[in-house]
């Protein structure tokens, strides 16, 4: 069959089933569930630092989804986020991308823990965040933590933080931080979220 017959895909089908915004934001709460469960079982630092980059690409990514389901669909659903941004106005810019990057901006400007997983993520993908460089943001492992006497094993785990000049982010807390901020953007502009239990 000649490529261009063929039909586009559509959502969840190149995805293992995530089919909406609405499954990232689950699959965002389940990565953070796992994060914190395995927090004591995690013995090096890798396994640390690629849930911790998972859940950052996940919670920046969420953006993306929602622009594709909702914002693309129309001036209507343009106007709906306006609340959350005054005095922006997404339909001046009419080519769809850098529509799509001015809202990742504006989100940004606005949720900082989202602005912080943007840069985790861009700098997980391309080895560092250079067209919105953040030169104070550090990503690094903490000192170990024994969760238990010590033995023959070395019963120590490890853990990742978030340096953002002089502030610290334990991981679990930035990424609790942008589960909130994803909750306030969708009630504001009146969006149901799924009901999701967090164990952290």
């Amino acid at each position: 069959m000649n490529p261009a017959q063929i039909p586009g895909a559509q959502h969840g089908q190149q995805s293992f089933g995530v089919r909406s915004w609405q499954d990232m934001f689950r699959k965002l709460c389940f990565e953070l569930n796992e994060f914190v469960e395995t927090r004591s079982s995690d013995r090096d630092m890798a396994a640390r630092g690629y849930r911790a980059l998972n859940l950052a690409w996940t919670a920046w990514h969420i953006h993306d989804w929602f622009f594709e389901e909702r914002m693309d669909a129309g001036d209507h659903c343009l106007t709906v986020v306006a609340p959350v941004f005054p005095g922006v106005d997404f339909s001046i810019e009419k080519n769809k991308r850098r529509r799509q990057t001015m809202f990742g901006d504006e989100l940004a400007k606005r949720f900082e823990a989202l602005d912080i997983c943007r840069t985790l993520a861009t700098a997980g993908k391309h080895a560092k965040s250079e067209s919105r460089p953040r030169p104070e943001l550090r990503a690094h492992e903490v000192r170990p933590i024994p969760w238990m006497a010590d033995g023959p094993n070395g019963p120590i785990c490890w853990d990742v933080r978030v340096l953002v000049g002089t502030q610290p982010w334990d991981a679990r807390d930035l990424f609790l931080q942008a589960i909130a901020d994803w909750r306030q953007f969708f009630t504001l502009i009146g969006e149901a979220l799924p009901h999701v239990q967090i164990n952290a």
